[in-house]
């Protein structure tokens, strides 16, 4: 029971000492200090240095945290120690007494220019501490959201990658199996049909896995490149001649514009092949997402002293809100015709790396339902 009794006891002491130390009993302790101290000044003789008791007080008024407070405190009790030498009674050599008040003076400043001064410090040091607790949450917040978008990203891309390989493995399980099975009883043209077939999804297979490892060996920084000098212009021309045939398959057309005088002699210190797998995958995309009949632009340039490449279609467009992600891997659009292409959501995101390493830039406008350009930048150089 005793136990019990001093245990319940604990709070009320400790609402006690509370109440007796806290802020409001701070500004009350310091007046009563004041008055206390003003009333024995009053009632001693000059030669005395009571005075300097003010600086008690002042101290005191350091547990209410106010500067303000602290600085009328200081001023108070400084004008109170100059009021005393008129008012109280006659003591003392005149050199002591205004020696004592002086001292009296200097003290209460000094009490109050450190008490002041070290509100100032604790105060700075308690902002810097909310300061670096706000950045420590917004950063925990920071990586809590980019992991919540890698998991989202990585259950994409699985979700992704397994519906992209699924489909050409199925055609080619399917149609190696009526190969295998039927074959005596088919047709030439059935062979040949179910061949092609075959021979297509093989090779959208090599792509999706070359693809994956591009994009992985941009993430990792393990893409190497061959540079050399290359002429940017007859790279865009060549590659845009030899996917012009694939276009035309699909009932669509491939305009080239190369806007360089055969004079110029600038070159790009560049890796020739990769330069042309970005220039193929714009064109890939351009036509993927074009409407049949409508026709796409290759264009090459030279603004100041840079390559400029430009890639356009007049196809469904990207919304002002999906641009900012499209270079992020495995994205993309949520749309009925997006869904309906096959892609991995990758071809943007090794474009990017691609020219980055090259220490160009790329940029896209579009606009919903009218098409798309995207133009990336190389640096030229002059030919030695």
């Amino acid at each position: 029971m005793q136990i019990n009794s001093t245990t319940k006891d604990k709070p009320v002491r400790q609402r006690l000492m509370s109440r007796l130390l806290g802020r409001p009993a701070a500004y009350a302790w310091t007046g009563i200090l004041v008055i206390g101290f003003f009333i024995l000044d009053l009632s001693l003789p000059l030669g005395v240095a009571a005075g300097v008791p003010y600086a008690v007080a002042v101290m005191a008024s350091m547990r209410t945290a106010r500067i303000r407070f602290i600085a009328v405190t200081t001023v108070v009790t400084a004008s109170l120690t100059i009021f005393g030498l008129m008012m109280s009674p006659d003591g003392g050599e005149q050199w002591k007494v205004l020696a004592n008040r002086t001292l009296a003076i200097f003290v209460i400043l000094g009490a109050g220019s450190f008490a002041i001064y070290a509100i100032s410090v604790r105060r700075r040091a308690t902002r810097q501490a909310i300061l670096f607790e706000q950045v420590r949450r917004r950063r925990v917040q920071d990586t809590n959201v980019q992991l919540m978008r890698s998991a989202e990203a990585r259950s994409s891309f699985l979700g992704q990658i397994s519906h992209e390989l699924r489909t050409p493995l199925t055609s080619l399980t399917t149609f190696a199996h009526i190969l295998d099975g039927k074959s005596e009883t088919l047709s030439r043209e059935r062979i040949q049909a179910h061949s092609e077939v075959i021979g297509r999804s093989a090779r959208r297979l090599e792509v999706l896995i070359n693809d994956l490892f591009d994009a992985s060996g941009s993430e990792t920084d393990s893409f190497k490149l061959n540079l050399t000098s290359v002429d940017i212009p007859q790279v865009v021309a060549d590659t845009a001649s030899d996917y012009a045939h694939h276009v035309r398959t699909l009932d669509q057309e491939l305009v080239t514009d190369i806007d360089i005088p055969e004079s110029s002699n600038y070159r790009a210190i560049a890796d020739s092949v990769r330069i042309a797998q970005v220039v193929t995958n714009l064109l890939s995309n351009a036509s993927k997402y074009s409407w049949p009949g409508s026709t796409l632009h290759a264009f090459c340039g030279l603004e100041g002293d840079k390559f400029i490449v430009k890639v356009t279609d007049h196809g469904a467009g990207i919304s002002r809100e999906d641009i900012s992600k499209v270079f992020t891997p495995f994205f993309r659009v949520d749309s009925a015709d997006v869904r309906a292409v096959p892609g991995a959501g990758l071809g943007l995101t090794i474009v990017k790396s691609i020219i980055e390493l090259h220490d160009g830039q790329v940029y896209i406008e579009s606009e919903k339902d009218s098409g798309t350009t995207v133009t990336f930048t190389i640096p030229a150089v002059i030919a030695s």
